[in-house]
């Protein structure tokens, strides 16, 4: 007669073996998470500094940024200032500037006050 295993016999190691398998990989779930975690904060620390951020520009950025440009851009582009070579160069820098800062607001306000006292233009 060929003997058999019982299930009694395998139950408790079968039991421990899944025990010990699940207690792994929760403990490198948990250093995979905490890695991830540490690795994040230092790379944003690293593109942001310790600069804080300004979620008020984040959010009219966000909302009303391509109001401003698309006014900013029609005034201040250099074709209108033909006749003067200093206001042309003016608008040209101005220019440059409004599509670097195209999704910043309150850098877009700042250009705009420059642009109404330099090229002597009104804006709403």
């Amino acid at each position: 007669m060929t003997e058999t295993i019982t299930d009694n016999a395998i139950n408790p190691w079968f039991y421990i073996a899944i025990t010990e398998f699940v207690a792994i990989v929760f403990v490198v779930v948990l250093y995979l998470k905490e890695k991830y975690k540490h690795s994040k904060k230092s790379e944003l620390k690293q593109k942001f500094g310790n600069k804080e951020i300004d979620f008020g520009n984040v959010m009219m950025s966000s909302f009303h940024a391509k109001e401003v440009y698309d006014e900013l851009i029609k005034k201040c582009h250099p074709d209108r200032f033909v006749g003067d070579e200093h206001k042309t160069e003016i608008a040209n820098k101005l220019s440059q500037e409004i599509t670097e800062n195209k999704n910043n607001y309150k850098r877009l306000e700042e250009l705009k006050i420059q642009a109404i006292k330099e090229l002597n233009i009104s804006i709403n």
